[in-house]
């Protein structure tokens, strides 16, 4: 009995979406149907890991408190002199405690990849949010060779979606953000 148990808790894990908020900040003027657009594309890929985002739009005076569990932030900039070239975003990632809260996405290097690609923008900034959020939920800088975790994307890249990987976290990638993500609650 206890093996079927155990097998129906899995099974749970593996149906149910993992809630996640993200409090979002918009420091560059998205329009509202390319904020839509992203969070659409962000929240396709983190569902097919079988995360629930929950968007939460931030302004300075909303969101003074830092995250909570089961909460991260993410904030929508332009790059600046500073900006590595080629960077679409950034996560400011604890490598030791393996967690972190704060994602940054280049909203004009996003506009550039898009428009060099030949793809929608908000279907991009979508894809490089749920980027970040892998890393934060993940807890690690580290990239993949395929998938939504990959280090750098071409403008071919981005046109294409191969079998392989369709701009998606792998399942192990998926497995490993619920795991991380159903145990904040026990830490807690």
């Amino acid at each position: 009995m206890p093996l079927t148990l155990a097998a129906l808790v899995v099974n749970a894990v593996l149906v149910a979406k993992v809630p996640l908020v993200v409090r979002t900040y918009d420091a560059v003027g998205l329009s509202s149907r390319e904020f839509d657009r992203a969070r659409a594309s962000a929240g396709d890929t983190l569902a097919a890991a079988g995360i629930a985002p929950i968007w939460r739009p931030c302004h300075a005076a909303l969101c003074v408190p830092p995250p909570k569990p089961h909460e991260i932030d993410v904030r929508i900039v332009n790059a600046t002199a500073l900006t590595p070239p080629g960077v679409l975003g950034s996560a400011a990632v604890d490598v030791d405690q393996h967690e972190g809260t704060l994602a940054t996405v280049y909203a004009d290097r996003v506009a550039a990849l898009a428009a060099l690609s030949g793809t929608d923008e908000g279907e991009l900034l979508g894809r490089a949010v749920a980027h970040e959020i892998g890393h934060l939920v993940l807890g690690t800088a580290d990239h993949a060779r395929h998938g939504v975790m990959r280090a750098t994307w071409t403008s071919a890249e981005v046109r294409r979606c191969l079998p392989l990987d369709c701009w998606r976290f792998s399942a192990a990638q998926g497995e490993e953000m619920r795991l991380r993500l159903l145990a904040q609650d026990t830490d807690n």
